[in-house]
């Protein structure tokens, strides 16, 4: 390599460094938090690693950076929005990444997951149930039993409130993730809503809400399992109430 090419090369590369210094400024007066300008920043750095120029790159970090102002209105971070600098980067250059499961399929939808829920909950308080009946030695009304009817009722609005809360807690596009205030108002309606029917519920007649001999909710509770799992194979269910919001998001990374 002669001389002339050599300083050549070292100019690119100072010039190249110096849009990266450049890029680290050019967000501190765009009324970003200190975390967000840091974001854009190493956005940046990482689009120019990789190449990525032009002037399709320009207005997908300008949308980006737009999105961080109006998160910023709603308290939303850029982590919350867009995930690691990283993987943004990767989202601008190759496109947003196909919305799975982790298993290659589509999430199981709402009624799904409802159904889910509810089965759960039936199976929960109808064993629970059949457990007090087969050792308590009172009454089931002085025990405090529920009806079935009471039963089915909490499953059913549960299961339909708990499919209501999962976009919530575990959206799909971390551009839709809620503030945290909103998700624990909505957990607490929830909660309020259940607590209601409880002490409905609790109210009807016998003749309209009959407490089952312990051994057939037992039944039950088996028939509402076996239902449940099912339900799961069938619709290819990953998250649940009893599961890690996040398991679906792990196993996709290890399969990467």
């Amino acid at each position: 390599m002669t001389e002339e090419n050599r300083e050549r090369n070292a100019g690119v590369k100072q010039e190249h460094h110096g849009q990266i210094r450049t890029d680290s400024t050019r967000f501190n007066d765009q009324g970003l938090t200190k975390r967000n300008e840091e974001f854009m920043y190493q956005l940046n750095k990482i689009l120019d690693q990789r190449d990525y120029t032009g002037e399709q790159r320009n207005v997908k970090v300008d949308d980006t950076l737009n999105k961080l102002k109006e998160g910023q209105k709603t308290g939303q971070t850029a982590k919350q929005l867009f995930g690691t600098p990283t993987a943004h980067a990767d989202e601008l250059i190759n496109g947003p990444a196909k919305n799975t499961n982790g298993d290659g399929a589509e999430p199981a939808g709402f009624w799904p997951t409802a159904a889910d829920s509810a089965l759960s909950i039936l199976a929960i308080f109808t064993a629970m149930y059949g457990i007090l009946g087969f050792f308590s030695k009172q009454p089931a009304q002085q025990s405090g039993q529920m009806g079935i009817v009471g039963i089915l009722i909490v499953s059913i609005v549960f299961g339909l409130g708990w499919s209501w809360l999962t976009p919530m807690l575990n959206p799909t596009d971390r551009r839709k993730r809620l503030p945290l205030w909103r998700i624990l108002l909505a957990m607490a309606g929830l909660l309020v809503l259940i607590l209601v029917l409880f002490m409905g519920v609790s109210l009807l007649p016998a003749v309209v809400n009959p407490i089952l001999p312990a051994w057939l909710y037992i039944l039950l509770a088996l028939a509402a399992f076996g239902a449940d799992l099912w339900l799961r194979r069938r619709f290819n269910i990953i998250g649940g109430m009893f599961a890690n919001p996040n398991n679906a998001r792990n196993r996709q990374n290890q399969r990467k």
